[in-house]
């Protein structure tokens, strides 16, 4: 068992190390594909004009603009990292969305808002940074108004025996030293393969999803298995 430190102090101070390629590195490792897989998630929530909306561990505010590039609503966006989120500002002003994207440095287990404050909820690839999975949806469920929905799209591990031994060697060898060329840090490559690997699978997510009070509504594995897709609803208690 991997045991990984994952206090906010120390996800932070690693994300503001590779906030300046952060964008880059990941068109890269993902082959360009990382765009693809936010729109399928934006598609399967089906936000609305002038709904509210909740973007957790938003980094550089890449899924927010995906969002508001299609629909009129308000976004906020939360993360641990002040670099990260220094990017999404000067991308938010340059596309034309300040009015409508707002950002808050700040821990996603902790949220600083009212009960019943957005329609929506959304995290790309954050979920595994999270120190208590169970504590983050206690959080979601309290800020969702009733019926709210969250889209979760996060890494995993194929189930087809030859594709997770390729992609966990992509994952600990290849993924670590392109990473590490272009951002100057290859340890924080290094903790994505480990924090990858030491992630639940989909099935024990299900599980934990169900017993903080929500129901999945789709469930859908992306680009073989490497990622999945949660579309949760808020049920009343």
């Amino acid at each position: 068992m991997i045991m990984i430190d994952k206090k906010p102090k120390t996800i932070g101070v690693m994300f503001d190390r590779i906030a300046p390629t952060y964008d880059k590195v990941n068109t890269i490792l993902s082959f360009g594909t990382d765009r693809l897989w936010r729109k399928t998630a934006i598609r399967h929530l089906g936000i609305k004009k002038d709904q509210k909306v909740l973007d957790v561990a938003t980094g550089t505010g890449e899924l927010a603009s995906l969002v508001l590039s299609k629909v009129q609503c308000t976004i906020t966006g939360v993360d641990l990292s002040r670099e990260m989120l220094a990017i999404a500002e000067v991308k938010a002003k340059n596309r034309g969305f300040s009015d409508r994207l707002f950002f808050i440095n700040g821990d996603a287990l902790k949220l600083p808002f009212t009960e019943h404050t957005f329609d929506n909820a959304m995290v790309a690839f954050g979920l595994r940074n999270m120190m208590h999975i169970g504590d983050f949806l206690d959080e979601i469920y309290r800020v969702l108004i009733e019926n709210g929905k969250m889209a979760i799209l996060e890494f995993s591990l194929p189930a087809n025996p030859l594709m997770r031994r390729i992609y966990l060697f992509y994952l600990k060898t290849l993924l670590p030293y392109i990473g590490g060329r272009v951002s100057g840090n290859s340890g924080a490559y290094r903790y994505l393969y480990e924090s990858v690997f030491s992630f639940p699978p989909p099935g024990k997510l299900l599980a934990l999803m169900h017993t903080h009070g929500f129901e999945i509504t789709a469930m859908k594995p992306i680009f073989l298995g490497i990622a999945h897709l949660f579309i949760l609803r808020k049920k009343a208690l």
